[in-house]
């Protein structure tokens, strides 16, 4: 079992024991279930359901606030959105204000597929954050927000 890495001990290596590589970890270990509930049995991959959540959340979102949204880059939202399309889970409409944005909407295939789902992942983020009390998951939150905020500054330099 790996343990919080000793602040004493600094490497210059990439270890499992770093805490980026366990956020990746914990990342894995959640979208894990998803694989084997939902990805064949609504023929959804995980990219596409990341978007749904976004889209379902801002109906009329572009797919640059989809990536923006997820961290995941453009090309990846682009066949996400995609594969939604062709699964006839969205729709799209031209940006009356900028006609080279595309909006997205779920359809109501898209919406009844969100809602299969979503409760799930409601449930999962719940059991996972009900080991921290009430200060821990406001300080998780904000230290989340602050490595967010850092990271897209790293990959923006």
């Amino acid at each position: 079992m790996m343990s919080a890495q000793d602040p004493k001990k600094t490497s210059t290596h990439l270890t499992p024991d770093m805490v980026g590589f366990r956020l990746l970890k914990l990342t894995n270990l959640l979208s894990r279930p998803f694989f084997g509930k939902f990805a064949k049995q609504y023929a959804l991959n995980l990219n596409e359901w990341r978007a749904m959540v976004v889209i379902a959340n801002s109906p009329g979102v572009a797919s640059q606030d989809i990536s923006a949204a997820t961290g995941l880059n453009p090309m990846t939202i682009s066949r996400a959105i995609g594969g939604l399309r062709r699964a006839q889970r969205i729709r799209e409409e031209v940006d009356p204000d900028n006609h080279r944005r595309i909006l997205i909407w779920l359809t109501d295939k898209g919406l009844e597929t969100y809602e299969l789902i979503s409760p799930y992942s409601e449930r999962q983020a719940k059991m996972l954050l009900e080991v921290l009390s009430p200060e821990e998951v406001q300080a998780l939150s904000k230290i989340t927000d602050k490595l967010v905020r850092q990271a897209e500054s790293i990959i923006n330099e």
